[in-house]
């Protein structure tokens, strides 16, 4: 009976433990539109959330936090340095993909080679750096694998310096975020160049593919990446107060789902671990909506009269097309003009009878319609038609008189032409 309730006993405390990271996860209740994520609060490690954690996925570029960090950690040991001019070979400048813009025979500073890699994901720049530190790709490569062994990347593993597609090259959400904490507390001074919206190298200008950067309070790094077999991912981390959070998303479907799902964890995540969310976002939203009220109250009184001759317009044109018409039957200028041309009708027609018009005539001198007030264009004077039937009499008998003989001519010369085509056959 003891053992019974011994094992009783140890059945309920295992379930409990089965229990607690759900009961955790509660607590950030999402559905990552994405292949896999996890959350976490980077002070402690506690795991917030995450989901297909330890999926295997393509890297992509994020490759590039862990080239960063071999590089990173070259410097510090005293192997390279940051004025180190290196050369481009013909490798590092055929390089596919994003681009820094290198070109073989070229030399170019670390420092500029760490910028190209963190903010424009350039290719060739990896490639430079990997045989400047290590003398080969393959070299540095195998210098990749062990470090990512030594941190605890036990589900990764990666073939090219870059994360260009290779056979082979997987990682998980959860070996990115382990990575992702070391790099952060080994560098952390790398956020200042991460953080960087954008970038000019030469003539070429670069924005980075971060769009979280300037956009979601805190956000200071740290790398995206994409490649068709795994999709669109990121590492994206962001400080409020005395809190970091970093969130990892691997394999959404564009770099829109991308960014907005790690913003929901990101602000999930703050509010789980009870950051202010007002040191940024509230205060700034609240700024921004004093200065819009203040900016409606000073030109209230110059838009006043354009928004209400705009909204009399609108209802115009929405009684307009309820009643089913496009346009307006007459409006004030087409009246304006129909005027106009019935005043100068008439006084043509009173030049012709031979008056002359007066501007204070009284309604005896003009004519019938004009002196009733009834205008009309028709109006004419009887001498004015009498004279156009003269000349349509003129003009009908004219061309009586010449349509015989343009027959005739047409006729003769069709004669001609035929007896002269007539003596070229015989000819030939």
């Amino acid at each position: 009976m003891q053992r019974k309730r011994q094992f009783i006993c140890i059945l309920l405390l295992f379930s409990f433990c089965l229990l607690i990271p759900q009961i955790s996860q509660a607590s950030v209740n999402q559905r990552v539109n994405a292949r896999s994520a996890i959350l976490l609060d980077m002070e402690n490690g506690r795991i917030l959330f995450e989901q297909n954690a330890d999926y295997q996925i393509a890297p992509a570029s994020i490759t590039k936090i862990l080239t960063l960090y071999i590089v990173f950690e070259a410097i510090k040991q005293g192997h390279v340095s940051l004025s180190d001019q290196v050369e481009v070979s013909g490798r590092a400048a055929s390089a596919n993909g994003s681009r820094m813009g290198l070109r073989a025979g070229t030399r170019v500073s670390m420092r500029e080679l760490i910028k190209g890699m963190a903010v424009v994901s350039g290719n060739d720049a990896c490639v430079a750096a990997a045989e400047h530190i290590s003398g080969s790709v393959e070299r540095f490569v195998g210098k990749m694998n062990a470090k990512a062994r030594e941190l605890g990347m036990t589900r990764s593993h990666f073939m090219t310096p870059n994360g260009l597609p290779a056979e082979g090259q997987v990682t998980t959400a959860r070996d990115i975020a382990t990575l992702s904490v070391a790099y952060i507390h080994r560098f952390p001074d790398s956020l200042n160049i991460h953080s960087m919206q954008s970038y000019a190298y030469g003539k070429h200008f670069h924005h980075n593919a971060n769009r979280l950067l300037g956009k979601c309070p805190g956000v200071d790094g740290l790398k995206t990446g994409f490649v068709c077999s795994s999709g669109y991912n990121i590492s994206a981390t962001a400080r409020r107060s005395n809190t970091r959070i970093l969130a990892v998303v691997m394999g959404a479907r564009n770099p829109w789902i991308r960014c907005s799902e790690a913003e929901r964890l990101i602000e999930a995540g703050f509010r789980e671990t009870g950051a202010p969310y007002s040191d940024h976002k509230t205060v700034a939203l609240e700024e921004e909506n004093a200065k819009d009220r203040t900016v409606s109250a000073a030109g209230r009184h110059r838009t006043g009269g354009v928004q209400r001759a705009r909204a009399k317009k609108a209802g115009k044109q929405i009684r307009l097309a309820s009643s089913g018409q496009t346009k307006p039957a007459a409006s004030k200028k087409s009246a304006l003009k129909d005027k106009k041309k019935i005043n100068n009708a008439a006084k043509k027609s009173m030049a012709k009878n031979g008056k002359t018009p007066s501007r204070h005539a009284s309604g005896k001198n003009k004519p019938a319609g004009v002196a009733s007030g009834k205008k009309s264009a028709g109006v004419k004077s009887g001498a004015a038609t009498a004279k156009t039937g003269r000349n349509s009499k003129a003009k009908s008998a004219k061309y009586s008189k010449e349509e015989p003989k343009k027959a005739a001519k047409k006729k003769n010369n069709k004669g001609v032409s035929h007896a002269h085509a007539m003596k070229k056959r015989a000819k030939g």
